[in-house]
């Protein structure tokens, strides 16, 4: 997930001035020194806000306009850091009211069921995981109710189907 930001000069905005640029973060010390330069951030003026984001998740409802480089930084950095699967959870968290920083945080809180696209689907994947029906004879197993069992569970935890998946918050 790229993080880009729309990093303007405040003092110059006010005076009626637009001056900014669009910023890939993470960005170092250097280039931050440097695209101040460029937008002119100075003793006279030395604040800067975010005007707009593009990304692949709305960072203006979670950040707004006032986020620090260093936050953008800390945040791009921990995103690059995330494998495919861990990507996909935070998504799929996110997609269900989580926040950015909190889908991060409870990232590795979370079950995949790949490929299941129901509650019935889930409970047969969990059934199969765990063994539940393993003491149970081969031609008694196909009584069991996959479906009743798959409700009872979406009654007692935090399930989200997301990209074909299916995602378990554990508590």
């Amino acid at each position: 997930m790229e993080i880009k930001a729309y990093v303007t000069n405040l003092g110059l905005y006010n005076e009626g001035i637009l001056c900014g640029e669009w910023v890939t973060f993470p960005i170092t010390e250097d280039e931050q020194e440097a695209l101040f330069e460029r937008i002119r951030i100075d003793e006279e003026h030395e604040e800067y806000f975010m005007t707009d984001y593009e990304s692949d998740i709305d960072l203006y409802e979670t950040f707004g306009e006032y986020v620090s480089i260093e936050k953008l930084n800390e945040l791009a950095d921990e995103l690059n850091s995330l494998n495919e699967t861990d990507s996909k959870i935070v998504e799929a968290l996110m997609s269900n009211c989580y926040d950015l920083e909190d889908a991060i945080a409870k990232k590795d809180d979370v079950v995949v069921y790949f490929g299941c696209t129901s509650m019935r689907e889930v409970a047969e994947e969990y059934a199969k995981e765990v063994g539940l029906l393993d003491s149970i004879p081969e031609h008694l197993r196909y009584y069991f109710d996959f479906e009743a069992f798959g409700r009872d569970m979406s009654f007692e935890g935090e399930y989200i189907f997301y990209g074909g998946d299916c995602y378990e918050v554990m508590n």
